[in-house]
């Protein structure tokens, strides 16, 4: 959490606004608001109040936020990474998703971390997806699907080089196993079992070697 109190405070702010303004850097990830109460809250308020929600801001979990913060992320081009697993396992709830959509900010899925999250992508879709039901169903198949590829693409400021399959794109492919009338759906389900082949960069790296 960023400090913003005591005799290093505007070093620390200003630290965070050069790391912020680095041309080079596509995103920076920080764990924002991790929490459900007004405490967790005050670190987004902390960031606000010292105008560094930026577009390459990064908001890990967001969970303490309000629609009204999300708001402001999106207005000012800021991400977040969705991580429910993690979130219902330690906090007991997690972002309303209706207000992640009616924001617009650009958000993908996030695994968190092992002791508290899936092991990996393929798990935390399912998670995603019950959460998604519960919600009401805030975001069809399609969407959910694009959480992990052209969202996830574009919260890193890759979306020029991965997450969608295009001409001149890194041709970074994953070839799940089975049929389904919905793809997107067969991807949400599938298991580690079910996948055939991972290219990255064009480049076979993991599969089925006769496939």
């Amino acid at each position: 959490d960023l400090v913003t109190s005591g005799a290093t405070a505007q070093e620390r702010i200003d630290r965070f606004r050069k790391t912020l303004d680095k041309a080079e850097l596509g995103a920076y990830f920080y764990h924002l608001s991790e929490g459900v109460d007004n405490r967790a809250r005050q670190h987004f308020l902390n960031l606000k109040d010292n105008d560094l929600i930026a577009e390459k801001l990064v908001g890990i979990h967001s969970l303490g936020l309000k629609k009204a913060d999300l708001d402001e992320l999106a207005a000012k081009g800021a991400k977040v990474v969705w991580s429910p697993f993690s979130n219902q396992l330690l906090y007991g709830k997690t972002i309303e998703l209706k207000d992640l959509k009616a924001s617009g900010v650009i958000f993908c899925l996030g695994c968190d971390w092992t002791p508290s999250g899936s092991k990996n992508l393929l798990q935390e879709l399912k998670v995603a997806y019950h959460t998604n039901k519960v919600q009401q169903n805030v975001f069809n198949t399609f969407e959910i699907s694009q959480m992990v590829t052209s969202m996830a693409a574009a919260v890193t400021g890759w979306e020029e080089q991965v997450g969608t399959i295009e001409i001149n794109k890194m041709a970074d492919l994953l070839v799940i196993k089975g049929n389904s009338t919905d793809p997107y759906m067969h991807l949400i389900t599938a298991t580690e079992k079910q996948v055939e082949l991972v290219v990255v960069d064009g480049v076979a790296r993991y599969g089925n070697p006769a496939f």
